[in-house]
């Protein structure tokens, strides 16, 4: 049996012509969904005339036209704007219980109504991993996500839990030593060799493998979506970054190796997180541990008290260095004979440094300090280079 080359569609109905004697088998519209008609997208169908019907847009509830192709398509598809309105003006989508986490986890991927060709994410619980999928635009399941990142976080892919350090680069840091060190690739999961700069850097940083390998190397499986499972970002670990901008910024950020806050000039985008707006900021989140030591103990033998800044616990700023924080204050110029400046030094804690500045007698702060020499003694714990004093002549 033959069938011809041609096939005759008309109305709803395709007539096959087979050996002579005309045949037909209907054209069937798309079974209406759980809402009704009315929640469909409007559909040509699969002939190519121009019949224009109308449809409800469930979007905007109104009844509105479009172009009929003349069989197939769906039951949203009315003669009239009359008949439109009587059977969908009324009509609101059945109730549906939220998906939960697991549920949504669970459904197959779902093209949808729509015929576009959107890439995205569904997570497979055969596979127990997030793929991709090709989505249609409207209609779908829950079970899918704009990115991996996304669908991982809802949906809880099994990975790997390492502390943050065994995820950074290797950095040879801004010295010009080269020293050989080993760092953790997280993506071969080896103890690798890198030349070391000898300052700076990071913490994936190990003198040996065994070292390496035991920070980093133990297998500890967590789930994504539970975030007090993983550790937390070791800020004051992290490199500075200045970061791809251009800005001119000064931040301050925790210099592992000289356990200190340091300024640096920030772009003003990206980066990392171990950037601050001040000094104070960087050490209460850093350099806690380092700078609120215990001071040298008072003749009772109990610790001195931490004053500047008001912190909680004792600190090594006693009431004899309090006056390297204290910022300089000039004064006003006197009047009559006393009308003269004298030179006294303050210690400039963002440079870490002693300066002279011109203090005039008449107001300002009385607990600068005479001399280079009295300054750096008193601030020199403070101090990431010992400064030397040289001889400077005092204004006339």
């Amino acid at each position: 049996m033959k069938v011809s080359l041609f096939v005759l569609l008309t109305g709803l109905s395709c007539l096959f012509f087979v050996e002579g004697r005309i045949q037909w088998k209907p054209v069937t519209k798309k079974p209406t969904g759980k809402d009704g008609p009315c929640n469909l997208p409007p559909d040509t169908g699969l002939c190519k005339a121009s019949i224009p019907k109308f449809y409800f847009n469930s979007t905007v509830r109104k009844c509105l036209i479009f172009t009929y192709g003349g069989c197939g398509g769906n039951e949203n598809n009315f003669a009239s704007e009359h008949e439109c309105k009587q059977r969908c003006s009324k009509w609101k989508p059945a109730p549906t219980k939220p998906p939960g986490k697991n549920d949504t986890c669970n459904l197959p991927p779902e093209k949808g109504l729509c015929r576009a060709s959107i890439s995205m994410f569904y997570f497979n619980s055969t596979a127990n991993k997030c793929m991709v999928f090709k989505y249609g635009g409207c209609g779908g399941n829950e079970n899918k996500f704009h990115s991996k990142e996304d669908c991982e976080l809802k949906c809880g892919k099994k990975m790997e839990c390492k502390p943050a350090v065994c995820n950074m680069p290797p950095a040879v840091g801004p010295c010009k030593a080269s020293i050989p060190r080993l760092y953790y690739n997280s993506t071969v999961n080896q103890c690798l060799e890198f030349r070391y700069g000898g300052c700076g850097g990071n913490g994936n940083n190990f003198d040996s493998k065994q070292k390496c390998k035991e920070h980093c190397g133990k297998k500890q499986v967590c789930n994504a979506t539970t975030s007090n499972t993983t550790e937390k970002p070791e800020v004051c670990e992290m490199p500075r970054q200045a970061g791809p901008c251009k800005a001119y910024m000064p931040r301050y950020y925790f210099n592992r190796v000289l356990k200190r806050c340091l300024q640096f000039i920030y772009g003003g985008c990206r980066g990392n997180e171990n950037n601050f707006e001040s000094k104070l900021e960087c050490e209460k989140k850093c350099a806690r541990k380092e700078l609120w030591k215990p001071a040298p103990s008072q003749p009772t033998g109990k610790p001195i008290a931490c004053s500047l800044p008001p912190v909680t616990g004792n600190c090594k700023y006693s009431k004899e260095t309090d006056s390297c924080r204290i910022s300089k204050q000039k004064g006003k110029p006197c009047t009559g004979k006393l009308n003269l400046a004298t030179a006294l030094w303050y210690f400039d804690t963002s440079y870490e440094k002693c300066k002279k500045y011109e203090y005039w007698k008449c107001g300002g702060n009385m607990t600068m300090f005479s001399s280079c020499s009295e300054c750096v003694n008193t601030c020199r714990t403070h101090m990431k280079s010992l400064q030397v004093c040289t001889k400077e002549k005092l204004p006339k």
